[in-house]
């Protein structure tokens, strides 16, 4: 795991993160054992000149090579990377898809592609789909969690509109009347390697799972012929399911024609068929109306905790108790009028039985833009009148909270040394700390 800060203003930009390593080595007997390892770099620099740096978390490894290997030889192979982070950022994803469909044969004779990664890659998407369309099926059954064939079909429903338009599906039952849910954005285009991955893969993937994950005969033939649809037209967007391993990488630093900084954050699955897994979380560039951009990554409790009012776990604590809160409402008031119409109370009970999820999920979003606007305008105030020298050991700081924390309560998933890098236009400084 990690913890990482990225801060921006009109003059300068700073990335900083801790130094801690979470691997899972998988034994043959079918154990696995959880190895920490502190020392190592995770902030890269991918251009000197303009500049443009890139630091990532969660998954450290993308087709079972360190990300620091596969920044070092997309610099190596990629000769045009563009001149601003949107372009380099396009630049190293399209690197991606060439390398991993072996059509890059400079990078693949740098790094070695094992054959059986890419089938690897896409039954791993296709289980985590299955996990999502199960937690449907939850979300969709009532309180005694029937699977009969109408919330079978909603589930479908639920999963088909997540994979094809931006949000959950909850979030856009809120929407002001009239206004359309946004098509997702197409990430690729079909292929002839990707055709072939689905016809020989997927109606055995989805043929198997579901009968391990359900039991055998539970989805009708005719569902299974639904869901490999959903995955087939799924492939090309840029949803990724909440089970599939991801990688954030955040890249910021300067266009060759820009004199102010910007930054890209995505978060990169896995690749198959030509096809790189992706998904644009958020982009963006200090303005007059926002001249300090702020953000935190990872694991990153204290530093939320400052930014934003309140740690991820009282968030969600907050969240359970309003959906309890909401669910006991409906129910009383479907009671009572089901004392003088049982049909209505049971109706009014059935259309209603989403609203606790939803509007507790709204109510909290709403109260955390207040609440993150507030407390992030003391720091942001700091940042923005910092000058560029001074942003890379703002950001220590803040790392320096998380290494706490954790040295506190024993965690080895955040640890110290502190790696930063300083950007202004045309120069790039690395910035080591340790406490």
């Amino acid at each position: 795991m990690t913890s990482e800060v990225m801060l921006l203003n009109v003059q300068g930009a700073a990335l900083a993160a801790d130094s801690a390593l979470t691997a899972i080595e998988y034994h043959p007997d079918g154990t696995a054992t959880v190895r920490y390892q502190s020392g190592v770099d995770k902030v890269y620099l991918l251009d000197e000149k303009m500049p443009v740096a890139a630091m990532i978390f969660d998954v450290a490894e993308f087709y079972r090579y360190p990300w620091g290997t596969i920044f070092e030889t997309f610099r190596t192979t990629t000769a045009s990377r563009g001149n601003s982070v949107p372009l380099v950022a396009e630049a190293m994803v399209r690197f991606l898809g060439r390398w991993t469909s072996g059509a890059d044969a400079r990078a693949n004779k740098l790094l070695p592609v094992d054959e059986g990664q890419e089938r690897l890659n896409f039954a791993i998407y296709v289980a985590a789909m299955l996990q999502r369309y199960q937690q449907c099926i939850e979300l969709s059954a009532d309180r005694k969690g029937r699977g009969d064939e109408a919330v079978l079909t909603r589930a479908l429903d639920m999963l088909r509109f997540e994979t094809q338009y931006a949000g959950t599906y909850f979030q856009n039952l809120f929407l002001p009347l009239g206004t359309p849910p946004q098509k997702r954005p197409l990430i690729g285009e079909s292929s002839p390697r990707l055709v072939q991955l689905i016809e020989t893969l997927l109606p055995r993937l989805i043929d198997g799972m579901s009968d391990a994950l359900f039991g055998p005969g539970v989805l009708p033939a005719g569902l299974k012929t639904q869901l490999a649809e959903v995955a087939v037209g799924s492939c090309l967007t840029d949803w990724m399911a909440p089970g599939v391993p991801q990688t954030g990488v955040v890249l910021a630093g300067f266009g060759t024609e820009e004199i102010r900084p910007s930054y890209v954050d995505l978060r990169i699955g896995s690749a198959f068929g030509g096809i790189v897994k992706h998904q644009l979380v958020s982009a963006g560039t200090p303005s007059n109306a926002e001249p300090a951009i702020i953000q935190s990554y990872a694991q990153a409790d204290l530093i939320d905790a400052l930014l934003r009012g309140a740690q991820p776990g009282y968030k969600y604590l907050m969240f359970q108790l309003m959906r309890q809160g909401i669910d006991q409402l409906i129910n009383s008031v479907s009671d009572e009028v089901a004392k003088k119409d049982a049909g209505l109370g049971k109706s009014v009970k059935q259309t209603f039985s989403q609203a606790p999820l939803a509007l507790s999920r709204a109510i909290l979003m709403a109260g955390d833009d207040i609440a993150r606007h507030a407390m992030e305008m003391r720091v942001a105030d700091v940042v923005n009148s910092s000058p560029p020298e001074q942003l890379a050991e703002h950001a220590t700081k803040m790392i320096v909270l998380s290494v706490i924390e954790h040295e506190l309560t024993g965690s080895q998933s955040v640890a110290q040394p502190i790696l930063a890098i300083r950007m202004t236009k045309g120069r790039a400084e690395w910035v080591r700390h340790s406490m």
